[in-house]
């Protein structure tokens, strides 16, 4: 069995609807030729004429009054088909999984996890709070926050905005071992590390002018 000629039976009600080949074909953004051709053909399958057609008047035949209610709901029922499947689209559902450092997580991304949940009621965050890299391909993760200068990747980065970073040393620390005067010093020095540098103990520093300095510091 053939499947119905949808478009046809829809350019059918906007015919009948509007009164007129020129207003359905204005009203449906079509051609004139193409909408004739449309109701044509519509008429060739079911076998019967819709329209009296003469040079001042277009007018619905017995058997078009008794199909148009039918042209109607069809046409109608595919409107509101396409408008549920663009509500659909434009709604975000699904679960995405983000992988964020701990203490700026909590402190910064978590406020605006909650905020955007609100507005899309959609979508499930699963956060992972943790400092560890993690393999975001192997792993399952959609995206990750890093704090950090991220290696050559095939993955996509995003650079959000610049963070600023100190050195800092105690006074007590400074009265016991002394304040470094350059920072090439500083490798006479002990500091507490932070583990999940890619290179714990190496620090870069760029100068006033420009040049770039890397210093080990041993771990306390």
């Amino acid at each position: 069995m053939r499947l119905p000629d949808f478009e046809a039976w829809a350019v059918f009600a906007a015919v009948a609807d509007s009164g007129s080949f020129t207003a359905a074909a204005d009203a449906l953004s079509l051609s004139k030729a193409k909408v004739s051709k449309a109701v044509s053909r519509l008429e060739a399958e079911l076998g019967t004429v819709l329209f009296h057609r003469t040079s001042r008047r277009l007018s619905l035949s017995a058997a078009g009054r008794s199909l148009v209610d039918h042209a109607r709901r069809i046409r109608l029922d595919g409107e509101a088909a396409v408008e549920a499947a663009r509500d659909e689209a434009s709604l975000l559902t699904g679960t995405v999984r983000i992988a964020v450092p701990m203490s700026f997580g909590l402190r910064a991304v978590a406020p605006l996890v909650a905020r955007f949940m609100a507005m899309h009621p959609g979508i499930i965050i699963d956060m992972h709070l943790s400092d560890a890299r993690v393999d975001l391909v192997n792993e399952g993760f959609d995206l990750a926050l890093r704090i950090a200068v991220l290696p050559d990747s095939s993955l996509r980065a995003i650079r959000l905005r610049s963070v600023q970073m100190y050195m800092i040393a105690s006074p007590d620390y400074c009265a016991r071992h002394g304040t470094p005067r350059h920072p090439g010093e500083l490798g006479e020095h002990r500091a507490v590390h932070y583990a999940n540098a890619a290179q714990p103990g190496l620090w870069s520093m760029t100068g006033p002018d420009g040049s770039k300095l890397q210093v080990r510091v041993p771990r306390r």
